[in-house]
């Protein structure tokens, strides 16, 4: 348990008609920070829990791009006419014809479905890696050496051993699986195409 002192005032902040939490904090080993919040009713002890989860949001977003391309879904359809730069009003619904309008709403609804296929892949590796560490760690690929003093490999370690495992573990799952015809036509989770996702 961490203990803090802090400091809560109430300030009016660039609108005069509206006043802003502010919450002076100082860490036990002399650091200070200042916390800003528009929502009045959230106590200083609230809005400093608030921004200790940042850090863990922050972490989860970095391996969602980095280690799983999770946004990189391109938002792109025919129906959007190509544009120099990006106009206030480009995409305004109600301008388009109701056909683009749905047009437009599948292809956002097919972003957040690939977005949030990522998220519970990356949910995954993270279950793996604390409920199967000894497991993950036995059958680390041959030329990955390097373990976390904590015992818990992380999801970068659960991704490249189950890539390395992965005809293992196909050779379990039923032939009539779609997941594992999908996976035998592809040639993402070979060790060389890990390497370079690894390194670079």
């Amino acid at each position: 348990m961490v203990t803090l002192r802090y400091r809560c005032i109430d300030w009016h902040w660039d609108c005069p008609a509206q006043r802003v939490r502010f919450v002076l904090a100082v860490w036990p080993e002399g650091k200070q920070i200042i916390l800003l919040s528009t929502d009045l009713t959230l106590s200083a002890a609230e809005i400093l829990t608030a921004d200790s989860w940042r850090f863990q949001i922050e972490v989860t977003f970095r391996n969602l791009i980095q280690l799983l391309s999770g946004f990189s879904y391109r938002f792109w359809i025919k129906a959007l006419l190509p544009t120099q730069g990006w106009p206030k009003d480009y995409l305004i619904l109600n301008r388009y014809p109701n056909k683009q309008q749905q047009q437009f709403h599948r292809k956002v609804e097919a972003m957040e479905r690939f977005v949030l296929s990522n998220a519970i892949a990356l949910a995954i590796l993270q279950l793996l890696s604390l409920e199967m560490p000894m497991m993950i760690s036995k059958d680390l690929p041959r030329w990955f050496r390097t373990l976390p003093s904590n015992g818990y490999p992380s999801e970068q370690i659960v991704l490249l051993t189950l890539a390395e495992q992965r005809k293992q573990i196909l050779a379990k799952s039923r032939s009539g699986l779609l997941l594992t015809k999908f996976l035998n036509t592809r040639t993402l989770f070979t060790r060389q195409s890990n390497l370079e996702h690894f390194f670079t």
